[in-house]
């Protein structure tokens, strides 16, 4: 994913395929991208576990601006219910990273990052 920060590129295609990104952890609990874009998506799901645990009408909408909702109708939902109590005793630390080798055709370095 080393392409998200090339210069020729917008701001709001880079939150676009941010968002898309998110909205597949979510989902699948489990990506494989480069070590970068893993630290950003750390702290992004630092604040959505936290509004999750909060569980309110103002955290679902300030949710919805890291979540794509037409792409799948149940993030919402997996969210503020599976994984609010999946993490509700817990502080923080609610990802993993963890190196898997390199790319096969640039040698750029690529990890998993999944939730806990």
């Amino acid at each position: 994913m080393s392409y998200i920060n090339k210069i020729g590129k917008n701001a709001s295609w880079r939150k676009h395929v941010t968002n898309n990104l998110v909205t597949d952890v979510i989902l699948y609990e489990k990506i494989i991208t480069s070590p970068k874009i893993a630290k950003d998506l750390t702290k992004i799901f630092s604040k959505l576990i936290e509004w999750a645990k909060k569980n309110d009408l103002h955290s679902r909408r300030l949710a919805l601006r890291y979540l794509v909702i037409k792409k799948h109708f149940g993030v919402l939902n997996k969210l503020f219910v599976d994984l609010k109590k999946r993490y509700n005793n817990r502080k923080g630390g609610y990802t993993r990273i963890i190196k898997n080798g390199y790319k096969l055709g640039d040698n750029s370095p690529k990890v998993i990052f999944s939730l806990i």
